[in-house]
């Protein structure tokens, strides 16, 4: 089920509906443009173009060009975090972060074809291979600070928050491309199971 199927499931409205269809139009036209004459060879406003909108329209709907291509990031991120500083007590946070990571994993096996064009498209563009090194320190900052403060620990002074944050950011980048390569054929949520299995069993290690 496409997002937009998923949206009108949800019971939204006509006007939010339109909003969306308009938000993956874009996204649509980015990708079709990005493959055929490859990132930095298209503007934004070929972009709008593509999409019929204007580009005053695009820039309502995403700040600058490289934020088409993750259009979700944040929301992913701020949403894991959320869950990580909700897990229940008796649960660690190992295992908070895995169930929480599936849910992004999950939204990345529904929209396979457009996580497998992504890929090709940062392959062949440093300058969306470094975008991505700062997107995921962002991503380990966040982590870092929902795990602090959930095991009651000061960010600047102990190791643990950003180390756990970092191990566990990295895993998961290993999944992701250990599934493109795949071609989208392995099963994300078991092999992030294995790898946070293997990142548990590091982290509680006798000293």
């Amino acid at each position: 089920m496409s997002r937009v199927e998923r949206t009108a499931d949800t019971g939204m409205g006509l006007r939010e509906r339109k909003k969306q269809q308009t938000r993956d139009r874009l996204i649509e036209a980015a990708f079709a443009l990005f493959d055929e004459r490859g990132y930095d060879n298209v503007s934004t406003a070929e972009i709008a173009a593509q999409a019929d909108v204007s580009e005053r329209t695009f820039f309502r709907y995403f700040p600058s060009k490289d934020c088409v291509i993750f259009p979700d990031a944040d929301e992913q991120r701020l949403h894991v975090e959320e869950l990580v500083a909700n897990l229940p007590p008796t649960m660690s946070v190992v295992e908070g972060l895995r169930e929480a990571l599936r849910t992004i994993s999950e939204e990345f096996q529904e929209s396979q074809e457009q996580q497998l064009a992504r890929a090709r498209l940062v392959a062949g563009t440093p300058s969306l291979q470094t975008m991505i090194l700062l997107r995921e320190q962002e991503w380990v900052e966040s982590f870092a600070n929902a795990i602090a403060e959930r095991l009651e620990l000061d960010h600047d002074t102990d190791l643990r928050p950003e180390l756990t944050a970092a191990v566990i950011v990295t895993a998961f980048r290993v999944v992701m491309n250990r599934w493109i390569r795949s071609g989208g054929k392995e099963d994300i949520n078991q092999m992030l199971d294995r790898a946070l299995v293997y990142v548990g069993a590091g982290l509680t290690a006798p000293r």
